[in-house]
This record gives structure tokens, sequence and C-alpha cells, in this order.
């Protein structure tokens, strides 16, 4: 047997050796989110992306994203106000979303559709997505997307699903509504609405009362989507039949529209009735974009030019935790 003094050479390069087997520690996931951003900005610039998206949610603080030093136009998505006001104060786009659960591609549906409506994202875009679990704390993923071709996220040409005259910060507004009313349900139970939003004069000659309009008869600059008081009537005259109809700028003009449109375009997925027929309906017939809320699923869909170009599901219930007997 070969006996190797300590201090040779070749106990030296043993020594070395033994080291290299060694596996390299494990970053503590508290420290992921540096970690992920640095590695998510390096991959846009390699692939000359026109987006760095981040879902804030699942990290403490905004402040991280501050020190990133890139030409790349940086959109932020967070439920909280805190972090979306201190991002005002950045070179970076804050799109606040609505404060209800659904699972990452909802929220990150939510994302893309609020950066089309506010222009900050167009056809043929190709964005560096980075995101994680709320409930954990931390960033643990990152995904590349091409807006345009998108399947699993969008069904047709998002890039096409805002008309110029309707504002961004109206369908904000209204998809923050819908997805509400499709969460929570009115005092306990779930509710089926559909929201028709633009070309307002085209849908009403397209439609009739079905009820009393409770929106007739006050003044305009009362009835703006934006006004507390309108959200919550929206919510509360959820139940009744018929169709909302929406003007551009955000004021609320009719509920409980029958739209006498038939639906004549390709064959919708099963289990849609006659509420995502007529949305699919009203939208072919005009330049309206329209929301549908299943009764039994909660689902939200939203169609344009007669089909449907994304579909938001709820987030699945957390299972209820045993209580020790």
């Amino acid at each position: 047997m070969e006996t190797v003094k300590k201090n040779s050479p070749k106990a030296e390069k043993k020594g070395m050796k033994e080291k290299e087997k060694l596996p390299s520690p494990r970053l503590d996931p508290s420290k992921w989110t540096h970690a992920v951003i640095r590695e998510s900005v390096s991959i846009a610039k390699k692939i000359g992306a026109d987006a760095l998206l981040f879902y804030m949610d699942s990290t403490k603080d905004i402040f991280p994203l501050a020190k990133i030093k890139t030409d790349i136009k940086l959109i932020v998505l967070t439920k909280r106000k805190e972090c979306f006001e201190k991002a005002t104060g950045l070179p970076i786009h804050a799109v606040l979303l609505p404060d209800v659960q659904l699972t990452r591609s909802g929220y990150l549906k939510i994302g893309f559709l609020s950066a089309l409506s506010k222009g900050l994202l167009k056809s043929g875009d190709v964005i560096v997505c980075v995101g994680g679990v709320p409930e954990q704390g931390y960033m643990d993923t990152i995904m590349l997307i091409e807006v345009s071709t998108e399947s699993q996220l969008f069904s047709g040409d998002v890039t096409a699903t805002f008309p110029s005259e309707i504002r961004s910060e109206v369908f904000e507004a209204l998809l923050g509504i819908v997805l509400e009313l499709a969460n929570e349900g009115r005092e306990g139970k779930p509710v089926g609405s559909i929201f028709v939003l633009g070309d307002h004069e085209k849908v009403l000659s397209l439609s009739s009362q079905l009820v009393f309009n409770p929106f007739h008869g006050h003044p305009q600059e009362s009835l703006n989507i934006n006004a507390p008081q309108v959200r919550e009537s929206l919510k509360e005259f959820s139940s009744i039949d018929g169709a909302f109809v929406i003007r551009e700028d955000g004021v609320v003009l009719a509920a409980g529209r029958y739209l006498n449109v038939g639906y004549h375009g390709e064959a919708l997925p099963q289990g849609l009735g006659t509420r995502h027929a007529a949305a699919a309906a009203i939208t072919h017939a005009t330049n309206a974009v329209a929301l549908t809320i299943s009764e039994s699923t909660g689902k939200v869909t939203l169609f344009k030019g007669g089909k449907i170009l994304t579909e938001i599901e709820k987030a699945p219930p957390t299972p209820a935790k045993a209580i020790p007997g």
C-alpha cells in the first residue's frame, strides 16, 4: 500500500479531488427571489425579450426590481396597493390585480389583458414572466411567452381584443368587478351574468329591455363604473336576467338587456349555454367585448369578434386543515 505524506504534492492533489466531490451548498429558498430575478434579466437580454413581467405577490417587497439595470420594459402585477404605489415611483409599469383567488395562469391572463389594454404589449412581443406562489414568499418560476401564439393562455389573437375607444382603466375596473362576482357571488349565492363593453349604440340597437332599467334617468356623471356606488349597483343587479351594457368611457347604460342577435359562428365548447352564445353573438355583430360569468362554475369568459379569447378559472378551494382530536 502506498503511503502518502500529509504535506506532499500527492496528498494535496488527493485533497483537492475530495473537495471537488463535495456537493455545493444549497441556496436557501428565502434567497431564491434575487437569484431568479438576476437569471430572468439575463435570459431576457439573451433572447431579445420585449418585456419582463413579474408577479410580485410572491415576494415581500418591490425594491429588488429597482436595482435592475436594463432597457427592457418592466411590468409588475400585484394585488397589494402598497406594492402598486411603490412601483409608481420607479421606472416600472404597474398593474393592480383584483383581490381574488385565482390560479397562477389566471393571474397571468389578467396581467396580460390589462397590459394589452394599456398598450404595454403588442402582437409578436416576447415576454419573460417571473412569479411564484404567494404563500411561499419567494419567486420560483421563469416562463418565456410570445403574446400572440400562447394558446394555453389565449384562444385567439388577444392583441386584437381592445378597440381603441375602450379606456384601459374602464376595462380593468370591469374585469375586477366581474372576477369579484365570479369568486364571491351575491349574498353567498353564485351568479351568472353578461357584461357588454363598447360600441354601445349598436349594442343597444340590437337589444331590448327585459325588465325596468335601473340605470335609466340618472345623471351620467353618477353612473361611471369606477364610482364605488356604481360597482355595488352592478353587483346588486347581477342576479337579474339579461346583460349589462357599458359605454366605452365607463358609463353604465343599462341592465336586464335582452340581446337580439342569433349566434351562427363556430360551435362553442361543450358545457357553454345560451349566456355564452349571446355574448359570442353580440361581439360578432358589433365591435364590443363581452365578459360572462358561469353560474355553475364561476368561470369568467372573454369574447371578442364572436370568439372566446380566454377563460379565467377560480382557484380550487384550499383543503380544510384537520383539527387534532
